[in-house]
């Protein structure tokens, strides 16, 4: 008499729909759970960067209020403003998890950063035009990375206001 595979042949692939299944069902939530991980880590890390280039640029100003060094040492002091703001390690970070676009404009607004370092160095008035330049480079660019930043996370709502103000200065 010939065997009934029916019985163990439907066992085998209700087995294999159920486990497939449930592979599925976890490796979709893997994807979304490291997926929510990656914009938690680049959140954090675009934070860092940001508020280190704000600080780097308060730490800067507060130099030439605070302080009055000979011309041969301001660049120190300048130096030692914007390294205590850890604006070179954010960057460093930014390499880590962030795409090559904001990496680029990350690399701008530093540059920006070093430009109106030299502008103070040469200076060391807030109210020079040296200086005034080099604060509106340095927003500009500001502005271009953190609006990269948001349109990265995936923030949606009107565009930061400070953005249009400084791509068409007035």
């Amino acid at each position: 008499m010939p065997m009934d595979w029916s019985a163990p042949l439907g066992t085998i692939i209700g087995a294999v729909v159920g486990v497939g299944s449930t592979l599925l069902a976890d490796r979709s939530r893997w994807r979304r759970d490291n997926d929510r991980h990656k914009t938690e880590v680049c959140r954090e890390t675009y934070t860092t960067f940001l508020i280190a280039l704000s600080q780097s640029h308060s730490n800067m100003r507060a130099a030439t209020f605070t302080t009055t060094p000979e011309p041969s040492e301001r660049h120190n002091v300048l130096y030692n403003a914007i390294d205590e703001s850890g604006i070179w390690r954010a960057r460093q970070c930014l390499s880590l998890s962030a795409p090559a676009e904001i990496i680029t404009l990350a690399i701008t607004a530093t540059e920006a950063l070093v430009a109106m370092q030299n502008a103070l160095t040469e200076t060391f008035d807030t109210r020079s035009d040296r200086y005034l330049r080099a604060r509106t480079d340095l927003w500009t660019a500001n502005a271009a990375v953190r609006e990269a930043m948001r349109t990265d996370l995936g923030e949606s709502g009107p565009p930061d206001p400070e953005v249009e103000l400084y791509r068409s200065p007035e």
